[in-house]
């Protein structure tokens, strides 16, 4: 196994663990050798994998990853936002049929949201958002299990947003839970219709305060009019 590809699993190997290995056999040509090369691993069991999500939580709580004054709020009337979902789910959908008709410019990038292998489609997506100017980027998925979530407690990605130059909303459903990028993301919910609800905040409630404005403009107008009759 390739050691950035060992890194990106997350996982310490140690004598007697019991994982999950994903690769293909690879042939040698020249002596005939056949190797089989590893590509992913995975911890077995909800103990093992409870016990690395501890311990990992455990570290980014002392080095303040999790701290509400290191997060970013979001800027004023956010415009530019970048997607990360799978396409072929529901996620995606309630996202779109919820966000408003502010003017909204949306990138999005299709990955893989569940297994070891999206881990290494979500931290490449998380790096083509950082070249865009981006006023926020939503990541999201629906609920899930505690192995089913795995990807969401990679250290590599969890630190790759960390590093993101602008607001990262997580979006990710939990049974029980919370994902560990959720807890170190700037904003998080737990639906893609509360994360649309987030990018609407400022745009309806300027939207109202213009109504508002309208309404006393009217009344004044009408009362003006009145008296100089």
């Amino acid at each position: 196994m390739w050691e950035n590809d060992r890194m990106l699993s997350g996982i310490q190997l140690e004598e007697g663990m019991e994982i999950i290995v994903s690769g293909f056999p690879d042939v040698y040509k020249p002596m005939g050798k056949i190797s089989f090369r590893s590509t992913t691993l995975e911890l077995v069991g909800e103990g093992a994998l409870k016990a690395a999500y501890e311990k990992l939580k455990s570290t980014l709580e002392e080095e303040g990853l999790m701290r509400d004054d290191r997060k970013r709020a979001l800027g004023d009337f956010p415009r530019r936002i970048g997607i990360i979902t799978s396409r072929d789910g529901a996620v995606i959908h309630d996202f779109l049929n919820n966000v408003g008709k502010y003017g909204f410019q949306f990138f999005f990038q299709d990955t893989r949201v569940e297994g070891q292998m999206a881990v290494r489609d979500l931290m490449q997506a998380v790096r083509n958002m950082k070249s865009r100017d981006l006023d926020a980027l939503v990541i999201m998925r629906g609920g899930g299990s505690l192995e089913s979530l795995q990807a969401f407690n990679n250290e590599a990605l969890i630190r790759e947003i960390v590093d993101a130059p602008f607001p990262v909303i997580a979006a990710i459903g939990h049974h029980k839970d919370i994902p560990l990028l959720s807890l170190v993301a700037d904003i998080t919910v737990s639906t893609p219709t509360a994360g649309a609800q987030i990018l609407n905040t400022q745009w309806e409630a300027i939207q109202q305060r213009l109504y508002e404005i309208q309404n006393t403009f009217l009344y004044y107008s009408t009362q003006q009019i009145m008296h100089s009759r």
